[in-house]
């Protein structure tokens, strides 16, 4: 299992680093994990009727069904492990009281924000909601759980002299059209690290993507994403069927991780701030607020559900609503 380990970090690095840097990292890898023994957690349901571990793997698997990513079944058995190894009592028997004071204390020793409190809170609803509902507790503790306030600050997205900045600094083909792609179509990271080339319809320039809950919705290539997208597919020389995969053999899929890691790099050769794939997001959608396309468009294109979401990730410039305020003031 150590071994197995070990090639998967290596297959995921490859393309990113160099054959020096691959051994390199092999060689520590095999040296730090020697006294360590490495164990698969599995997420099949568990045969012991009752326990937590039944449940929370029941749960993991029925959320899978409905869409929910890897990434976020991932962060719901990672919080709700924690918490029911910390609280070691019977599911039944878990009260509102435990669930506060766990709160609490993880805020006290993590130093986490109110905000990544309130998404713990909210996988802690999610949870003993869906408990409640398949009748194995007839009382749900986290009922009571009031919403964590925490301050909204506003998020920017790129200006346009940080996008020229980015675009100046990438050093592939490649990562240009990411860039270029990212911008255009305000895709998540993991929709574009999912994307085919059979997915791109050059002629029409558009794309069918799936977002979170695997719902369907259409995005579009602007002048400069498709030509920097084209490029980069004409001049590929492997023959995998990803968009996007890494600059070394064996050209593998591109990963959430990986794209990150492109990005950051940019950001530091570039000396710009946060380069990361859903800043790109938060810039187109602001960018098509100030071009006059009305919030409900750019909700839907941004495949949400709700209205308030679209606010959230939409900053629009102070200085419009300074330019705004002056305009209708004077009239009034």
């Amino acid at each position: 299992m150590k071994e197995l380990l070990i090639n998967d970090i290596l297959n995921g690095m490859a393309g990113e680093l160099s054959k020096e840097q691959m051994t390199a990292l092999k060689t520590t890898l095999y040296i730090k994990m020697h006294d360590y023994q490495v164990e698969r957690i599995s997420t099949a349901v568990s045969e012991v009727n009752g326990s937590w571990v039944y449940w929370l793997n029941l749960f993991l698997a029925r959320k899978g069904t409905e869409g929910k990513s890897e990434r976020t079944l991932e962060q719901y058995r990672i919080h709700l492990k924690i918490l029911l190894s910390y609280l070691n009592k019977n599911i039944q028997d878990i009260t509102d009281e435990d669930l506060f004071c766990y709160l609490i204390t993880y805020k006290k020793l993590r130093r986490v924000s109110n905000a990544y409190l309130d998404h713990i809170r909210l996988v802690f609803c999610s949870f003993f909601g869906w408990l409640q509902k398949k009748k194995y507790i007839a009382i749900n503790p986290a009922i009571g759980l009031e919403p964590i306030k925490s301050e909204q600050k506003i998020k920017k997205p790129f200006t346009g002299e940080e996008m020229e900045q980015i675009r100046n600094g990438c050093q592939t083909e490649r990562d240009l059209a990411i860039v270029e792609l990212l911008y255009s179509t305000a895709i998540r990271a993991s929709e574009l690290t999912g994307l085919n080339r059979e997915d791109i319809n050059f002629i029409g320039r558009d794309i069918v993507v799936f977002g979170k809950g695997k719902k369907e919705r259409e995005v579009y290539l602007n002048a400069r994403s498709f030509v920097h997208l084209k490029e980069y597919l004409e001049n590929r020389k492997d023959d995998n069927e990803a968009l996007f995969v890494s600059i070394r053999k064996p050209y593998q899929r591109l990963s959430v991780s990986g794209l990150e890691e492109v990005l950051r790099k940019i950001g530091i050769r570039t000396g710009v701030a946060n380069v990361h794939p859903h800043r790109f997001r938060r810039t187109s959608a602001t960018d098509l607020l100030r071009a006059g396309m009305p919030i409900e468009e750019v909700k839907e294109y941004l495949g949400h559900e709700k209205l308030d979401t679209t606010m959230i990730y939409c900053s629009v410039a102070r200085d419009n609503v300074r330019n705004s305020h002056k305009k209708y003031m004077c009239c009034a």
